[in-house]
């Protein structure tokens, strides 16, 4: 199966150029956007101030025949994201898609987004992101994933969806990593997943996932003389999800919830099981015609959590590293997201604001964001991120990722 998914690309060109002799087709002309501009800091946690970015990304859907095309997207350029300074390129999609009826496949790297909540997901386990990419917008942050997949359309109101998948974890910032800690090699096994998804008055979907959490997760590993290290791994997940979405009056109600069980997956160490529950309820809709309110509620549960607060001297400042180190702040945690955008001057300007607060910690982050088009072409984009909150929280952990920035962006 690995080999299929390595083939994708060289299969698509062969698709494009072979299947197009025989019945041509119009070759259609790539779009994308060039970014000019300047970051204050960088995202990766290790107060390397002053980042100049220039970057550009391309797209390209190409028709080859009858219910048969080809896409790609990439992008490249200098401080494309925050670990690295150097020039950048990465493929984000580059794949084939056959369509015949009620069937499709997709075959080669593709963006895979699962959930119908605000951009919290909790069953979005497909999709790996670069969470140090200097981008304003967090579905930019999405990579690509090698998969197989397979959908099936019932009626017009259900389908299912197949995926098989080669694993590809998140992009973490690093610049928190103690000295002594050793990352996660990345496993060599696929992953797969299906969803059951229905639209009508209310939209829903059901979808169970087996494969990777995206996030190493560390544990201590003892070694000689006394010295310890915090040891990276990927644990397998099995995770089943539910999400709602449905119209009451001017609101737009959601519901996202899934449940997860998590185990190490290697040899000789322990095999205990944690299990996490998340669930997010969010409601949204338009006021004063060309504003949009947006607010969600979220929660999580976890088991097997050791509390830092009933340990002691030197084994409070261990579990609290990895607290710090896996993102986990509390058995329970609960948290509050906002996002206010507005749209002016014909829809030439918008304004949005978008703040995050976590009730447990007492932490958040609070996002302006203005974007104007210049013209049809030319987009100018401003912004900050600001984190609050005590060391030993999801947010204020992340002071050191508080920066302003601006762009300049050339559309084609």
């Amino acid at each position: 199966m690995r080999g299929v998914l390595h083939a994708g690309l060289p299969l698509a060109l062969a698709l494009t150029l072979g299947t197009a002799g025989a019945q041509p087709s119009t070759l259609q002309a790539p779009t994308g956007e060039c970014r000019a501009g300047y970051w204050s800091s960088n995202r990766n946690l290790d107060e390397r101030d002053g980042n100049g970015l220039l970057a550009c990304g391309l797209s390209w859907r190409q028709p080859v025949a009858q219910g048969l095309r080809t896409v790609f997207s990439g992008r490249a350029g200098q401080n494309l994201s925050g670990d690295a300074r150097a020039f950048d390129s990465r493929l984000r999609e580059g794949y084939v898609e056959w369509e015949s009826g009620d069937w499709s496949l997709r075959v080669g790297r593709q963006v895979l987004a699962w959930g119908r909540a605000d951009r919290i997901n909790p069953t979005d386990n497909l999709s790996p992101r670069d969470f140090t990419a200097l981008v304003a917008e967090d579905e930019e942050q999405r990579l690509g994933i090698d998969a197989v997949r397979l959908r099936h359309d019932f009626n017009e109101a259900f389908s299912a969806t197949a995926v098989w998948a080669r694993f590809t974890a998140h992009r973490m910032p690093t610049g928190l990593w103690p000295p002594n800690l050793v990352p996660a090699t990345e496993p060599g096994r696929g992953e797969w997943a299906l969803k059951l998804d229905h639209v009508g008055d209310i939209d829903w979907s059901v979808s169970y996932f087996e494969g990777y959490e995206r996030s190493a997760r560390y544990a201590v590993q003892p070694q000689a003389l006394g010295g310890f290290v915090f040891q990276g791994r990927y644990e397998r997940a099995r995770v089943l999800g539910l999400d709602t979405a449905t119209a009451a009056g001017p609101w737009t109600l959601r519901t996202e919830m899934a449940h997860g069980q998590f185990r190490p997956d290697c040899t000789g160490c322990a095999t205990s099981r944690r299990e996490v529950s998340r669930i997010v309820l969010g409601a949204d809709r338009d006021v004063l015609d060309e504003t949009n309110l947006n607010v969600q509620l979220f929660g999580i549960h976890r088991t097997g959590y050791v509390d830092p607060a009933g340990l002691q001297g030197t084994q409070q400042m261990v579990a609290q590293g990895l607290d710090r180190l896996n993102s986990e702040f509390g058995r329970n945690e609960w948290g509050l997201s906002l996002r206010l955008s507005r749209r002016m001057l014909n829809e030439r300007l918008k304004l949005e604001l978008s703040a995050i607060t976590d009730f447990t910690q007492g932490s958040a982050v609070l996002r302006p964001r203005v974007y104007y088009a210049i013209s049809d072409a030319l987009r100018w984009s401003a912004g900050a991120d600001h984190f609050t909150g005590p060391r030993q929280s999801f947010f204020g952990n992340r002071k050191r990722n508080d920066l302003v920035f601006t762009e300049l962006s050339f559309i084609f």
